[in-house]
């Protein structure tokens, strides 16, 4: 392996790590410091309650208060207020990365506890988003290149900026009315159907796809429109460039060089924007999930919001944000696999 390229995976790995380091550094800033966030929130509970007739925490300098306040804050934030705040960083850091991310308020149970339940389904439905939408760029994207200025680019171009002006959620709305209330082909809410045997048959599965097909539509549309055109400018760049003129003087047949010369070049690009894709839909996944009540990620950091679970809310950021940091390190890490130009050394900063 070449000097450029250890260099280059050095640096996007340092840098994957600064990122995650900063995300969980700002948590706790946000946790620890920030006004009326997690700790005064618990703080303030604390003083409304009592511990029994008589026992009213009315003061925070009562020694059973501040106590009671050290306790409640270890069991949902995992922080101890009386030790220096680097002791608490440290403690609360670690913690973190054992996948200990605090206890939930409103459910009564370790955060980790109340997402692993979800986490698959924000995934599935995510993952056959980004891979319809990346699909379609691909297609559509490149017809509209190789009809350049004719009518049906111009039309479709248009299109495709209309479609990419409109939020995600304003589209998850609209289809949700006109496929569910109004035409009744998908149902209004749920990820599965309630009366199907949970297992490997077809009632069961076709459930599952059947109530994720308007979260997936929803989110496949939304990021539709700029990944085509994307990839028409990518496309048009490539066909314009010497090696596909050379490729067409010697003879070579069209489909060759469609597939080897043009849609080879042209998706480089592409694949970057693919899996940043991946980030952009997890965040939308938090309104999206609620219009749709599908019991995601998405939803149960909705149903942390209303009820002011901070542990909750806090764990959900810093799983949304690791999966979005992750994304764009896999990105790095594997682009030099199609991208024979970085195995020299060069950088794909330019992507």
């Amino acid at each position: 392996m070449k000097d450029g390229l250890l260099r280059y995976y050095a640096k996007r790995t340092a840098q994957a790590l600064f990122t995650a380091w900063a995300t969980l550094t700002i948590t706790f800033a946000i946790i620890r410091f920030m006004p009326g966030g997690p700790m005064d929130f618990l703080l303030a509970k604390l003083m409304m309650g009592s511990m029994g007739p008589g026992q009213s925490f009315s003061s925070p300098t009562n020694p059973e208060a501040v106590e009671a306040f050290r306790e409640i804050a270890q069991l949902y934030v995992d922080i101890d207020p009386t030790q220096p705040i680097y002791v608490q960083y440290f403690d609360w850091f670690g913690d973190v990365l054992q996948g200990n991310l605090g206890r939930s308020i409103f459910y009564g149970e370790p955060v980790m506890e109340v997402m692993a339940p979800v986490i698959p389904w924000t995934v599935f439905i995510v993952s056959l988003a980004v891979v319809m939408s990346f699909l379609q760029q691909i297609i559509f994207g490149g017809l509209m290149a190789n009809y350049e200025g004719s009518s049906l680019d111009t039309r479709a171009t248009t299109l495709f900026i209309w479609i990419q002006s409109i939020p995600y959620f304003v589209w998850a709305i609209l289809l949700l009315f006109v496929f569910a209330f109004q035409y009744g082909v998908f149902p209004i809410s749920g990820k599965v159907n309630p009366s199907a045997t949970v297992g490997l048959n077809w009632a069961y599965v076709s459930g599952i796809l059947n109530h994720a097909a308007l979260p997936v539509i929803s989110l496949a549309i939304a990021s539709l429109g700029g990944g085509v055109l994307a990839m028409r400018a990518n496309s048009i760049q490539v066909l314009g460039s010497d090696y596909v003129k050379n490729a067409r003087l010697r003879g070579l047949e069209t489909s060759r060089i469609s597939v080897r010369y043009i849609a080879r070049n042209a998706l480089l690009p592409m694949y970057t924007n693919f899996l940043l894709s991946i980030s952009y839909v997890f965040g939308g996944s938090l309104i999206l999930e609620t219009i749709f009540q599908y019991r995601g990620m998405g939803w149960v950091m909705y149903r942390a919001l209303q009820a002011r679970d901070f542990p909750l809310m806090m764990g959900g950021f810093i799983l949304f944000t690791f999966a979005t940091v992750t994304a764009i390190y896999v990105a790095d890490i594997t682009y030099p696999l199609i991208d024979p130009r970085i195995e020299e050394g060069e950088s794909s900063e330019s992507f």
